[in-house]
C-alpha cells in the first residue's frame, strides 16, 4: 500500500467519525479527491480498506455508502478484541515465541521508539504508527497458531474502528493524538519486555489492558466528535511520494 493511500485513508475516516460524512450518504469521490489534491484512484484505493473495516459499503449504481454505527458496538467490539489479544498473548508466550516472531515485535517496538522521539504528531506519523500498531497486533495473533481465535479476530477486525490498524487521527487535535500514540507505544514496550520474560500471565494482563485504554481515549474522541458544536478539521493537500498511486 502506497504512503498516499494509507494518509488518505486516515483522513476519511477522521471525515466519518466527526460526521463530515454522515450515516447513509454516499462518498463524493471526486470532491474528495479535489479537497486532498489527490487523484480519484488512491480515493477509491482507500474506500475500499474502510470497507474492509466495516465503515463504508459499496452499493451498485450509488459508489461508496456511509454505514451506520454506534458507539456501544465500537466500545464492545474492543472488549472483545482485548479478550483475544490476551488470549493469543498467552497461548503464544506458553507455547514458546519464535525469533522472527520476536524480530518483529521489536522492530514495531523500534518504530514507535522513533515516532515518539519527535515529539510531533502528523498525518505521516499517524500514517507510520498505524503500520507499526498493525504488525505488532497481527504478529501476536498468528503467533499464537489458533485458527479459530485468528477467524474470530479477523471478524471483529471488520467491524468499524475495532481493527488494531483502524487508527483515528484527528487533524484539529494533533497533542491528543500524540499523547495517544504514546501511550499505545508505552504498552507495546511492556508487554514486548513480558513476553521475552515469558511471563505468560503478565502479557495477557498487559495486552488487555492495552485495548481497554485504547477503547477508553476512543470513546472520548467519538463522544467529541457527536457533539454539534465540535469544530470541523482543516484539509490540508497531501505532499507526493515516490511510492503513491496515482
Amino acid at each position: 500500500m502506497s504512503t498516499r493511500v494509507e494518509a488518505v485513508t486516515l483522513q476519511l475516516r477522521e471525515m466519518i467519525v466527526n460526521r463530515q460524512l454522515p450515516s447513509g450518504s454516499r462518498v463524493p469521490e471526486r470532491d474528495i479527491a479535489a479537497a486532498l489534491g489527490v487523484s480519484r484512484t488512491p480515493v477509491r484505493v482507500a474506500l475500499g480498506i474502510l470497507e474492509a473495516e466495516g465503515l463504508v459499503r459499496g452499493e451498485p449504481n450509488k459508489g461508496f455508502v456511509v454505514n451506520e454505527f454506534s458507539v456501544e458496538d465500537v466500545l464492545s467490539g474492543f472488549d472483545v478484541r482485548g479478550a483475544l489479544e490476551g488470549l493469543a498473548v498467552r497461548t503464544a508466550v506458553e507455547g514458546g515465541i519464535s525469533e522472527d516472531t520476536l524480530a518483529t515485535l521489536q522492530r514495531c517496538v523500534d518504530e514507535g521508539d522513533q515516532l515518539v522521539a519527535t515529539g510531533l504528531c502528523n498525518v505521516e506519523d499517524m500514517r507510520r504508527w498505524s503500520v507499526a500498531n498493525g504488525e505488532f497486533h497481527r504478529a501476536i495473533i498468528e503467533a499464537a497458531g489458533l485458527r479459530a481465535l485468528e477467524s474470530v479476530h479477523a471478524f471483529m477486525g471488520r467491524m468499524p474502528l475495532v481493527a488494531p490498524i483502524a487508527i483515528l487521527f484527528t487533524s484539529d487535535k494533533h497533542d491528543d493524538a500524540y499523547a495517544r500514540m504514546v501511550d499505545a507505544h508505552s504498552d507495546h514496550v511492556h508487554i514486548l519486555t513480558a513476553i521475552k520474560a515469558r511471563e505468560a500471565s503478565r502479557a495477557e494482563y498487559l495486552m488487555r489492558e492495552h485495548a481497554h485504554r485504547s477503547r477508553d481515549h476512543l470513546a472520548r474522541l467519538l463522544k467529541s466528535a457527536a457533539t454539534p458544536e465540535a469544530p470541523a478539521p482543516k484539509r490540508r493537500r497531501l505532499r507526493k511520494h515516490k511510492n503513491d498511486v496515482e
